[in-house]
């Protein structure tokens, strides 16, 4: 071939033999270790030839850029623990060119290539194909290892790719530099620069920057696993040029770049998703710093932490500039490596690993101009696989005159509808920020549905209340999802003629709520049923049948989460359905079950005392919690048993986080006590069981009605034979004044029964009043505070 006699001035310059390895690569080597070889750092990239390609000129093409570049030939070498780079003199790329047939046979075929990992001690991390599709149409596969190349190393490879071919098409001299920098060189100064004062001082301002930081988080559609996986999706989305039409102006005004902008945005539409004002998100900067180095092909991307903090800032303007600060001094200390920074981190006391985030920030400047082939059109090809590093990654890039952007995301982590709906969160915040940069931080985090603010009433603390017109529940479906509505919104007396989105609804968190229904009721909640009937009763009319069984001995109130789940014990009446009302108080991860006296409907042997109905419940409990740990609540003769099965889990060895007691008071032998209830204890038996099943009580049919006072009057004699026990641990006590006269009359407090203490807390209400939507609002945050610091001081001990 004529080509082959074109003079080339690429002969390699780079150090060969045994070097040092970056402490980036040092770090993915490390993964490579553990994982054994996993495909999560493979880089694979496909560029489609249409027209004249000639062979064996892009092949001798290649073959000149691994010569010029020694990353492109590089292997590691373990030595005592600790990888070197070997870089070997020549590395030889020659291909068979494989016949594809079809699109559909290529993309197969891709897939097949981003499964097929690296050894990176064997070699090599870098392999070229091309694939036939047809006489005039071809693709080009790179597959290479995130070790020695990143995204600029793919703009340079492309450049000079092109270069190189239309140099031996043309039958020219390549107008490249003889020589290019190389990566070796800026690992051995990295090294170097590793021992310096200017390195030590970058440390201490990343630990003062981010002490006590936590991760910019968004609530997860499933638990995070401590290894999450890797598979992940793809969302896109565009900003159009109408939308940034003041955005020149405003970077001028406050001196900020697009960057800085974007990263306002980002935080905003987290914090608003989240309701997390003070976060950490990463992003990657290029770090080539040094002679020659934007020109050499390597693994110099460096991610660097961004911590923002809008607690005080009043609006975006105000949050703009504070994040314009934060990203100069960042810029100033960008080259302290990421990987090191992990580990210096994470060795303090305990030594226990902490993820400094879990979302990341790229603006991408534009890519490697794909014009220029002589004789071919080409354009880069989807490869199928998606592998997301974070949770999250947002990445924007200029598209016309607007911008373009995509997520990819975590699978395992979240929905595609989430990730869907915080892109459209995106857009619409950065609209608005641009339209009025000084419109009120608060208004920007508001859910959409809360813009403006609509008329409320003014509670006694100072927080306003909205107004709770429309219908209570039905039945115990409606129950639930009025809970459910509650929960993700954090709104409190849904009623079932409540508009979602009039609520503060909006896209994403639809996207949370359908997963909610999907874990709970056990049924698929299309979203578009969501818009076309926003309330609990027209949802409810739409969901199949196969919800849940409300009268199930064991009621899934929230099935899904790896935390210690929660029991609710179910009051003298039997059911569980009021107890959805709690939900939006049980962090997030744990599951919560209430228990029903249901299981005993129709059973002839029936329990002979509270402590063989706490057997049974315990073994339901255990059915789902085998091991433990959990946490135990209940309401009224619920709490005696709660206490009850407290007594018996730390006997059998299982470690129960909370037990919260809601108005319970503590159980003696009456042995004179009456065997029958009076009648105005079977009035009150009735009153539970309406109490017990919430609103929703109507559903009730009239032989389960009285299936269940049967089942309560026996209870409450079987209340008046218990004497309560004490329990080795500590307890939530929620007390009512209209009690204080049973409590006085027992003699005994729960306080004589908790080994370690109980935490009491006066209720200013009536003993039935206490499953009230509005009491329930004044417990709940002292029961998420318990669960939190329980939850705490296990991972801590």
């Amino acid at each position: 071939m004529e080509h082959a006699r074109t003079p080339s001035s690429a002969a390699p310059v780079a150090l060969t033999g045994l070097v040092p390895a970056s402490v980036g690569q040092e770090g993915l080597w490390f993964v490579d270790q553990r994982d054994g070889g996993s495909t999560q750092y493979s880089m694979v990239f496909a560029f489609r030839f249409r027209g004249d390609l000639v062979v064996p000129a892009l092949e001798w093409a290649v073959n000149q850029v691994v010569a010029r570049h020694g990353a492109l030939r590089t292997t590691f070498v373990d030595v005592e623990g600790r990888p070197l780079q070997r870089i070997a003199d020549e590395l030889p790329v020659r291909w068979v060119v494989e016949n594809v047939s079809g699109d559909d046979a290529l993309r197969r075929r891709l897939l097949l290539e981003e499964e097929h990992g690296f050894d990176l001690e064997a070699g090599p991390v870098f392999r070229a194909g091309l694939l036939k599709l047809a006489e005039r149409e071809h693709v080009l596969v790179l597959a290479v290892h995130h070790a020695v190349f990143d995204g600029h190393s793919l703009d340079i490879l492309m450049d000079e790719l092109r270069e190189f071919y239309a140099a031996a098409v043309d039958d020219r001299v390549p107008t490249v530099e003889k020589s290019v920098a190389q990566y070796a060189d800026f690992a051995v100064s990295q090294r170097q620069w590793m021992q310096t004062d200017e390195c030590r001082e970058q440390l201490e301002f990343w630990r003062r920057t981010l002490d006590g930081a936590k991760p910019l988080s968004l609530p997860a559609d499933r638990p995070r696993s401590a290894v999450s996986s890797v598979a992940g999706d793809v969302v896109q989305f565009e900003v159009d040029q109408e939308d940034i039409a003041g955005l020149d102006r405003l970077l001028a005004e406050e001196r900020v770049t697009p960057f800085m902008f974007l990263l306002a945005v980002h935080h905003v539409t987290f914090a608003r998703a989240s309701g997390q004002r003070d976060g950490v998100v990463g992003s990657p900067m290029a770090n080539r710093r040094g002679p020659g180095m934007q020109e050499a092909i390597g693994y110099f991307v460096n991610m660097v932490p961004l911590r923002v903090d809008s607690t005080d800032a009043r609006t975006f303007r105000d949050l703009l500039r504070r994040v314009r600060g934060v990203s100069l001094d960042v810029y100033e200390n960008q080259d302290y490596p990421f990987p090191q920074l992990v580990a210096d981190l994470n060795s303090g006391p305990g030594g226990r690993r902490t993820e400094l985030f879990e979302t990341a920030l790229a603006l991408e400047y534009g890519s490697s101009d794909l014009d220029g082939w002589p004789g071919a059109e080409v354009e880069p090809v989807g490869t199928g696989g998606v592998t997301a590093a974070f949770d999250a990654m947002f990445s924007i890039y200029s598209a016309g005159r607007g911008f373009g952007g995509e997520i990819s995301f975590r699978t395992a982590v979240f929905d595609r509808s989430t990730v869907e709906s915080l892109a459209e969160d995106f857009v619409v915040i950065l609209r608005q920020a641009l339209a009025n940069p000084d419109m009120e931080l608060g208004e920007l985090l508001a859910p959409s549905g809360e813009q403006p603010n609509g008329p409320g009433v003014l509670e006694a603390d100072g927080q306003t209340e909205r107004p709770v017109p429309g219908r209570p529940p039905r039945n115990a479906r409606e129950e639930i999802l009025c809970g459910l509505f509650g929960e993700v919104l954090q709104v409190e007396d849904v009623r079932i003629d409540d508009d979602f989105f009039d609520l503060g609804g909006h896209s994403l968190l639809a996207g949370r709520l359908a997963s909610r229904v999907r874990s709970v009721l056990g049924v698929e909640l299309a979203l578009q049923w969501l818009f076309e009937s926003p309330t609990v009763a027209g949802l409810a009319g739409r969901l199949d049948d196969g919800a849940s069984d409300s009268l199930a001995a064991l009621l899934p109130l929230r099935a899904e989460g790896s935390l210690a789940p929660v029991f609710f014990l179910p009051p003298i009446g039997g059911l569980s359905w009021s107890y959805a009302r709690f939900l939006p108080y049980i962090p997030k991860g744990h599951p919560v079950y209430g228990l029903q006296a249901t299981k005993f409907a129709g059973d002839a042997d029936r329990p002979a005392s509270v402590r063989e109905l706490a057997e049974t419940y315990l073994e339901l409990i255990r059915g789902a919690c085998p091991q433990g740990p959990y946490s135990l609540m209940g309401w009224s003769f619920g709490g005696v048993v709660a206490q009850e099965i407290a007594v018996m889990s730390e006997t059998a060895g299982i470690d129960v986080r909370n037990l919260v007691l809601l108005d319970a008071v503590p159980a003696v032998h009456r042995p004179t006590a009456r065997k029958e209830p009076s009648e105005e204890e079977r009035e009150a038996i009735a009153e539970s069981i309406h109490g017990s099943g919430g609103s929703a009580s109507g559903e009730l049919t009239g032989s389960v009605f009285r299936e269940l006072s049967e089942i309560a009057a026996h209870c409450l004699g079987l209340l008046r034979a218990h004497r309560s026990r004490v329990y080795g641990g500590s307890a939530v006590s929620f007390e009512t004044d209209e009690t204080g006269p049973e409590r006085d009359q027992v003699g005994v407090g729960w306080a004589e029964l908790a080994g370690r203490g109980v935490d009491i807390h006066r209720l200013d209400c009536t003993h039935e009043e206490v499953m009230d939507a509005a009491v329930v609002r004044r417990m709940g945050p002292i029961i998420t505070e318990a669960m939190n610091e329980r939850s705490a001081g296990r991972s801590g001990a």
